[in-house]
């Protein structure tokens, strides 16, 4: 029964196709116009590759320059969001310094003149601590390890040209702080570049890894730089990182020398040199005047610790020229809180006398929050924080 019904539907369906459906149905007949695809007459600037736009991003900018005005040569002058104009600078791989916020500037950066308009708070310039990347044109030699800083054909040295400038201000006496041996710890490097006040000198390790980078984040934050030199000590360690690069009173002059060129060449933008131990070598005159010939011929300062008397220092400096200043000596002969708030006493009392003295320390976290505090009370005793580089540059 099954069987039958379901040919029964079969039979059903075939009849009822033949006699109602109509077998042209499913063929197509004739054709259909279309009109043809309208092309597009130009691509948009940003979907055309072909088009010859100017590429902004394609080589280094001098800080402040705006980058379409350069890359448009727009006529008329480009000015920031408060109206200032903006210097035009030219493309080129090295910065081209022409105006500064911080004011006039005996290191060869021209002052702005142009009544330009600045954001305070709190009485301080935003954006005026950076200083700019270096090197600059024509502040560099050539040497055996690499570039060097040198003095160029205008006179201008790396000493009045990487320091932070200091105008000072009346009635307010002058007081320095280093703070050396940056760059072997990065946690505490890093610390003391973000927190301590930009008129804090930071003097780095000259055998450091990435010791330019360090340069530039901490110029970047405003603060002046200086290299360590490592020298001959009573208790030299061979085997102390950086040490095979030591200035020895037991090498040849042509050693020390080499070790000089490698030490310099390392990076730029330091505006002078502090020794790093050199209680032996900087009593030698014989062994160290070579040396800070050399420093001079490269144009910058020279600064020591004063942790040591090397009375024969400022006379060999005089005689080759060398800015020279002894440091009062060190705010941290041992990492204690207590110690390092005497020392910086100390040299409050020097300050207030008006000896101008430069204090100097190492990147202990004792030493970092001691100054830090420190410089916050210093304007309530007619004191100001200076760079320690005010006293070589005349």
């Amino acid at each position: 029964m099954a069987a039958i019904t379901f040919a029964a539907a079969i039979a059903l369906t075939f009849i009822s196709l033949q006699i109602f459906g109509n077998s042209k149905d499913a063929q197509s007949f004739g054709s259909v116009s279309v009109e043809p695809i309208v092309e597009i007459a130009a691509l948009a600037p940003l979907d055309d590759e072909t088009l010859n736009t100017p590429d902004i991003l394609s080589t280094e900018l001098a800080a402040g320059q705006n980058p379409t005005q350069s890359a448009t040569n727009n006529a008329q002058p480009a000015l920031d969001a408060l109206g200032n104009p903006l210097p035009q600078a030219g493309l080129t791989g090295l910065p081209n310094i022409g105006t500064t916020s911080e004011g006039p500037s005996s290191n060869g950066i021209r002052p702005n003149n142009n009544g330009s308009k600045t954001i305070l708070i709190d009485g301080k310039a935003i954006g005026a601590s950076s200083l700019p990347p270096a090197p600059f044109a024509g502040l560099t030699r050539e040497t055996q390890y690499g570039t060097a800083p040198s003095k160029d054909d205008n006179g201008n040295s790396p000493l009045k040209s990487y320091n932070r400038r200091f105008t000072g201000a009346s009635g307010q006496q002058p007081v320095s702080i280093i703070i050396s041996g940056l760059g072997v710890n990065r946690a505490l490097t890093q610390q003391a570049i973000d927190s301590l006040p930009p008129d804090v000198t930071l003097s780095f390790a000259a055998h450091v890894t990435g010791l330019q980078d360090w340069i530039n984040r901490a110029r970047t934050a405003g603060h002046e730089v200086m290299i360590e030199i490592p020298m001959d000590t009573i208790n030299f360690n061979p085997a102390e990182p950086g040490a095979d690069k030591a200035l020895l009173t037991s090498q040849t002059a042509s050693e020390n020398m080499r070790n000089m060129e490698w030490l310099l060449s390392r990076a730029h933008g330091y505006f002078g040199v502090i020794n790093y131990n050199g209680d032996t070598f900087l009593t030698r005159a014989d062994v160290s005047a070579p040396i800070l010939a050399t420093l001079e011929t490269s144009g910058l300062g020279f600064i020591t610790d004063g942790d040591f008397s090397a009375p024969s220092l400022n006379a060999l400096s005089q005689s080759v020229g060398l800015p020279y200043k002894n440091g009062f000596g060190l705010i941290d002969p041992e990492a204690n809180t207590q110690i390092i708030r005497t020392k910086l006493d100390n040299l409050t009392s020097a300050a207030k006398s008006g000896a101008q003295p430069i204090g100097v320390g190492f990147a202990y976290p004792e030493t970092i929050e001691a100054v830090t505090s420190w410089a916050t009370d210093l304007e309530t005793q007619n004191l100001i924080l200076a760079p320690a580089s005010h006293t070589l540059v005349k």
